[in-house]
């Protein structure tokens, strides 16, 4: 009897969950799945995975947890892929990722599954921007208007494509604005003035196909802490999806004047939590087992040596938003304490007795990095600030915070603007 796999369509969106199902297998035999993946964000990954088969021969990874897992979960199967060689950067704007699924029975090949997964649907459009704002604009299919999303990145700036032309595969136009570390944009992230983002917002609205009363804005990290600003700033932002942000502004990144800002507005650098002069103290005590700098310690002693004034000046004016806000942290963040970070968010909104939805939800097992679901997971990484940076949370944490992230900042857009 041949090992037949029922497992992801030839084709489907990158968010869609999917089952893994083999058949014809040796009863109760050991089974070996290896999986590549290439063009996944910007670079290949393969793993092993082994399970056993049931008396009839069937594995279904829907009820039976792969070795090593606590709970069965076939998607494990691509977001607990492991990097293979360095990053292409060529293959980082792919709009696809290529999937091969390889069943062994006794180290030999006896079946394989190819499929991809795909980030731009049919009919959706990309067009390329330089000027007045940098970036891409990936709009749905059909003539709209639509309801529209911006979305700046974080520390590492650029734009980031997969989650842009996801968002427009799912009825949202999807600005990816370029505003640093990127071609005709600034080197770094440093004196970065708040009226270009404005600029942007309004060329946004005036595309015939948004919505302009139906903009949001959407960061993660850095580009968390801008989207809560952005939305506090101006009036064209009707709600805002803040991932893994901070309620308080910091200074500029791997800025050479340390007391250097991020952001400035008409003309004058906006007030952020002051850095203690032994700034860097802390940072080589606080690492993992692989040697990955923990930042959060080093966050919470700014916080903490910070007078009440100074973080008064340093908080966000977010009580002046025009529309709802979604906050999604992890708990156990390691790169900055973004659910202490975002408290102010949710104090200052009830002491001026907000009149839009604000939510958070805490991620109690996740760390820094929730982003796409079904997404390889990463618990640290090389970052532009220079060296190994822990995130934090455990893999299948972070995993699952990934799928339920997305699925509610569908929900959330959805519910604020209506279904697209």
């Amino acid at each position: 009897m041949a090992v037949t796999v029922d497992g992801p369509p030839a084709r489907a969106l990158a968010d869609e969950p999917f089952t893994v199902v083999l058949t014809g297998l040796r009863p109760r035999g050991d089974v070996a799945i290896e999986v590549r993946l290439d063009n996944c964000l910007g670079r290949a990954w393969h793993g092993t995975f082994r399970a056993n088969a049931d008396a009839a021969g069937v594995l279904d990874l829907a009820t039976v947890a792969l070795t090593g897992f606590a709970e069965p979960d076939p998607t494990a199967l691509l977001w607990a892929v492991e990097p293979d060689g360095k990053p292409a950067p060529a293959a980082a704007n792919a709009e696809d990722t290529r999937c091969a699924l390889t069943v062994l029975e006794g180290g030999r090949p006896v079946a394989v599954h190819e499929f991809a997964r795909v980030f731009r649907d049919h009919g959706v459009t990309c067009t390329e921007l330089a000027a007045p704002v940098a970036g891409a604009l990936y709009l749905p299919a059909g003539p709209g208007p639509h309801p529209a999303v911006m979305t700046v990145s974080g520390s590492g700036g650029g734009i980031g494509r997969a989650e842009a032309a996801l968002l427009a595969s799912r009825g949202f136009a999807c600005l990816a604005l370029a505003y640093f570390n990127y071609p005709g944009r600034p080197p770094e992230l440093i004196d970065l003035p708040l009226e270009y983002f404005g600029q942007a917002l309004d060329w946004l609205a005036t595309q015939p196909q948004v919505r302009a009363e139906a903009i949001a804005v959407k960061g993660n990290s850095r580009g968390g802490e801008l989207s809560l600003l952005l939305g506090a700033t101006f009036t064209a932002v009707r709600a805002v999806v803040a991932v893994a942000p901070s309620g308080y502004l910091w200074g500029a990144a791997r800025a050479v004047r340390p007391d250097a800002a991020a952001w400035t507005w008409q003309g004058t650098a906006m007030r952020q939590v002051p850095l203690a002069e032994d700034q860097g103290a802390d940072q080589s005590r606080n690492v993992t087992a692989d040697g990955a700098i923990r930042l959060t310690p080093w966050f919470r002693a700014q916080l903490a040596r910070a007078t009440p004034e100074q973080l008064a000046d340093a908080a966000i004016p977010v009580e002046r938003t025009g529309g709802p806000i979604l906050i999604l942290c992890g708990a156990a963040d390691d790169m900055w304490p973004s659910t202490e970070l975002t408290d102010v968010v949710l104090r200052r909104t009830t002491q001026a007795r907000f009149p839009h939805p604000v939510r958070r939800l805490a991620f109690p097992d996740a760390g820094h990095q929730i982003t796409l679901p079904y997404m390889p997971v990463r618990t640290s990484g090389v970052y532009r600030l220079g060296g190994r940076f822990a995130l934090g949370g455990t893999p299948a944490g972070t995993a699952a915070a990934c799928v339920t992230a997305w699925r509610e900042t569908l929900a959330f857009l959805a519910t604020t603007f209506g279904t697209p």
